[in-house]
């Protein structure tokens, strides 16, 4: 959550600078879509689902921000929910990693418990 709330934070500082034409809001929204496709490939949906709510959200408000011709806040909420589908990618992925070894030390365990036998 902290890693969300700097980027908000960040997002927020950065607007009275930030102003975005069409060209760069459409560039933004393409890259939240694949954002967003990458990490559904990665299990996001079942493994951050919160998170990937969240982009799927952003991703809505950005699209109808365009729709309204508002680059700047379709480009702003593109970014906030390219940094969700990131976000989501990366608790899907940890949470493999973390499964994965506990796998390997259940199989260890296991493995000096047979070595323990022997002797």
């Amino acid at each position: 959550m902290k890693t969300r709330a700097t980027l908000i934070l960040m997002a927020l500082l950065a607007m009275p600078a930030f102003g975005a034409d069409r060209g760069e809001a459409e560039v933004a929204l393409a890259q939240a879509e694949t954002a967003l496709q990458a990490a559904a490939a990665a299990d996001a949906t079942r493994d951050a689902p919160v998170e990937m709510r969240a982009a799927d959200d952003n991703l809505a408000a950005a699209r109808g921000a365009f729709e309204r011709r508002k680059w700047t806040d379709s480009a702003m909420n593109a970014e906030k929910a390219k940094a969700d589908a990131d976000l989501a990618a990366a608790r899907s992925r940890e949470k493999r990693a973390s499964a994965a070894t506990a796998e390997i030390e259940a199989s260890v365990a296991t493995l000096r418990r047979e070595l323990g036998r022997g002797n």
